[in-house]
Protein backbone atom coordinates (compact mmCIF):
# COMPACT_ATOMS: atom_id res chain seq x y z
CA UNK A 1 0.00 0.00 0.00
CA UNK A 2 2.81 2.65 0.90
CA UNK A 3 5.52 1.10 -1.70
CA UNK A 4 7.45 0.43 1.28
CA UNK A 5 9.51 -3.04 1.60
CA UNK A 6 11.03 -3.99 5.10
CA UNK A 7 14.21 -5.64 4.45
CA UNK A 8 14.87 -9.16 5.59
CA UNK A 9 16.25 -8.12 8.80
CA UNK A 10 14.09 -5.30 10.02
CA UNK A 11 11.49 -8.18 9.87
CA UNK A 12 13.65 -10.73 11.92
CA UNK A 13 14.39 -7.88 14.70
CA UNK A 14 10.29 -7.06 14.77
CA UNK A 15 9.53 -10.52 14.78
CA UNK A 16 12.22 -11.41 17.57
CA UNK A 17 10.99 -8.35 19.69
CA UNK A 18 7.49 -9.90 19.83
CA UNK A 19 8.58 -12.88 21.88
CA UNK A 20 9.15 -10.41 24.68
CA UNK A 21 6.47 -7.69 24.12
CA UNK A 22 4.52 -8.66 26.60
CA UNK A 23 7.25 -8.38 29.49
CA UNK A 24 8.45 -5.05 27.85
CA UNK A 25 5.01 -3.45 27.47
CA UNK A 26 3.95 -4.95 31.64
CA UNK A 27 7.34 -2.77 32.59
CA UNK A 28 7.20 0.12 30.85
CA UNK A 29 2.83 0.54 31.79
CA UNK A 30 3.97 -0.05 35.85
CA UNK A 31 6.64 2.65 35.49
CA UNK A 32 4.23 4.96 33.83
CA UNK A 33 1.95 4.67 36.37
CA UNK A 34 4.30 5.37 38.96
CA UNK A 35 5.83 8.19 36.96
CA UNK A 36 2.21 9.62 36.66
CA UNK A 37 2.21 9.38 40.41
CA UNK A 38 5.81 10.96 41.56
CA UNK A 39 4.46 13.76 38.86
CA UNK A 40 1.05 14.29 40.48
CA UNK A 41 2.97 15.11 43.47
CA UNK A 42 4.70 17.53 42.38
CA UNK A 43 3.34 21.10 43.05
CA UNK A 44 5.07 23.00 40.04
CA UNK A 45 3.01 19.90 37.79
CA UNK A 46 -0.68 21.58 36.72
CA UNK A 47 -1.77 18.28 35.23
CA UNK A 48 -1.13 14.95 34.94
CA UNK A 49 -3.05 13.24 32.04
CA UNK A 50 -2.49 8.95 32.52
CA UNK A 51 -5.83 7.06 31.73
CA UNK A 52 -6.00 4.91 35.48
CA UNK A 53 -5.96 8.20 37.11
CA UNK A 54 -9.11 8.81 38.79
CA UNK A 55 -8.88 12.53 37.50
CA UNK A 56 -8.65 11.80 34.12
CA UNK A 57 -11.86 12.83 32.28
CA UNK A 58 -12.08 9.40 30.27
CA UNK A 59 -11.05 7.31 33.62
CA UNK A 60 -14.72 5.20 33.73
CA UNK A 61 -14.85 4.31 30.18
CA UNK A 62 -10.66 3.52 30.64
CA UNK A 63 -11.77 1.06 33.41
CA UNK A 64 -14.42 -0.43 31.30
CA UNK A 65 -12.65 -1.09 28.31
CA UNK A 66 -8.81 -1.40 29.44
CA UNK A 67 -9.51 -2.45 33.12
CA UNK A 68 -6.27 -1.33 35.35
CA UNK A 69 -4.15 -0.98 32.14
CA UNK A 70 -3.29 2.60 31.51
CA UNK A 71 -0.46 1.90 28.51
CA UNK A 72 3.18 3.47 28.81
CA UNK A 73 2.23 7.22 27.76
CA UNK A 74 1.52 9.80 29.89
CA UNK A 75 1.13 13.59 29.44
CA UNK A 76 1.63 16.39 32.14
CA UNK A 77 1.58 20.43 32.10
CA UNK A 78 3.75 22.63 33.97
CA UNK A 79 3.21 25.56 35.28
CA UNK A 80 5.57 28.75 33.63
CA UNK A 81 4.88 28.01 30.20
CA UNK A 82 7.89 28.26 27.92
CA UNK A 83 10.60 29.20 30.51
CA UNK A 84 9.70 26.37 33.17
CA UNK A 85 9.63 24.02 30.01
CA UNK A 86 13.09 25.12 28.60
CA UNK A 87 14.24 24.53 32.50
CA UNK A 88 12.85 21.73 33.10
CA UNK A 89 14.43 19.74 29.79
CA UNK A 90 17.50 21.60 30.72
CA UNK A 91 17.48 19.53 33.88
CA UNK A 92 15.91 16.38 33.00
CA UNK A 93 19.98 15.31 32.40
CA UNK A 94 19.74 11.43 30.63
CA UNK A 95 16.57 11.73 29.44
CA UNK A 96 16.19 11.73 25.63
CA UNK A 97 14.05 14.63 24.11
CA UNK A 98 12.61 12.97 20.83
CA UNK A 99 9.83 14.28 18.45
CA UNK A 100 8.30 11.05 18.17
CA UNK A 101 7.70 8.56 20.51
CA UNK A 102 8.40 4.89 21.57
CA UNK A 103 11.49 2.91 22.61
CA UNK A 104 12.75 0.72 25.59
CA UNK A 105 14.60 3.93 27.34
CA UNK A 106 12.13 6.59 28.07
CA UNK A 107 11.66 9.59 25.52
CA UNK A 108 10.17 12.75 26.09
CA UNK A 109 8.17 15.01 23.85
CA UNK A 110 7.34 18.89 23.71
CA UNK A 111 4.55 19.65 20.98
CA UNK A 112 4.68 23.37 21.26
CA UNK A 113 8.77 23.07 20.04
CA UNK A 114 8.22 20.19 17.83
CA UNK A 115 5.28 17.91 16.40
CA UNK A 116 2.76 20.91 16.75
CA UNK A 117 4.96 24.27 16.23
CA UNK A 118 3.22 25.18 13.33
CA UNK A 119 0.07 25.64 14.96
CA UNK A 120 -0.58 29.40 16.51
CA UNK A 121 -0.59 29.09 20.68
CA UNK A 122 -4.86 29.89 20.43
CA UNK A 123 -5.40 26.69 17.95
CA UNK A 124 -2.74 24.50 20.39
CA UNK A 125 -4.79 25.83 23.60
CA UNK A 126 -7.92 24.55 21.68
CA UNK A 127 -6.36 20.89 22.02
CA UNK A 128 -4.98 21.43 25.30
CA UNK A 129 -1.11 22.00 24.18
CA UNK A 130 0.36 24.58 26.26
CA UNK A 131 4.05 26.07 26.32
CA UNK A 132 4.40 23.67 29.52
CA UNK A 133 2.92 20.74 28.59
CA UNK A 134 4.80 17.31 27.50
CA UNK A 135 4.21 13.69 26.34
CA UNK A 136 6.50 11.07 27.72
CA UNK A 137 6.82 7.41 26.15
CA UNK A 138 7.78 5.61 29.37
CA UNK A 139 10.74 2.80 29.29
CA UNK A 140 11.98 -0.04 30.72
CA UNK A 141 14.24 1.66 33.29
CA UNK A 142 14.15 1.17 37.00
CA UNK A 143 11.37 3.50 38.06
CA UNK A 144 12.72 5.39 41.26
CA UNK A 145 15.77 6.77 39.35
CA UNK A 146 13.42 7.85 36.67
CA UNK A 147 11.18 9.42 38.77
CA UNK A 148 13.92 11.11 40.57
CA UNK A 149 15.06 12.87 37.05
CA UNK A 150 11.74 13.80 36.66
CA UNK A 151 10.49 15.40 40.34
CA UNK A 152 14.11 16.97 40.09
CA UNK A 153 14.14 18.34 36.28
CA UNK A 154 10.17 19.87 37.48
CA UNK A 155 12.26 21.77 40.44
CA UNK A 156 14.76 22.76 38.76
CA UNK A 157 11.72 24.57 36.39
CA UNK A 158 10.65 26.53 39.20
CA UNK A 159 13.79 27.26 41.13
Amino acid sequence: TWGLTASPFDCWLAERGLHSFELRFDKAQSNAEKLAEALAGCEAVKRVIYPTRPDHPDHNRTARVLGDMGGNMLSFELAGGRAAANAFTRGADGLNFAPTLGDVGTTLSHPASSSHRALSTEDRAKLGLSEGFFRVSVGLEDPEPLCAVFTEAVAAATS
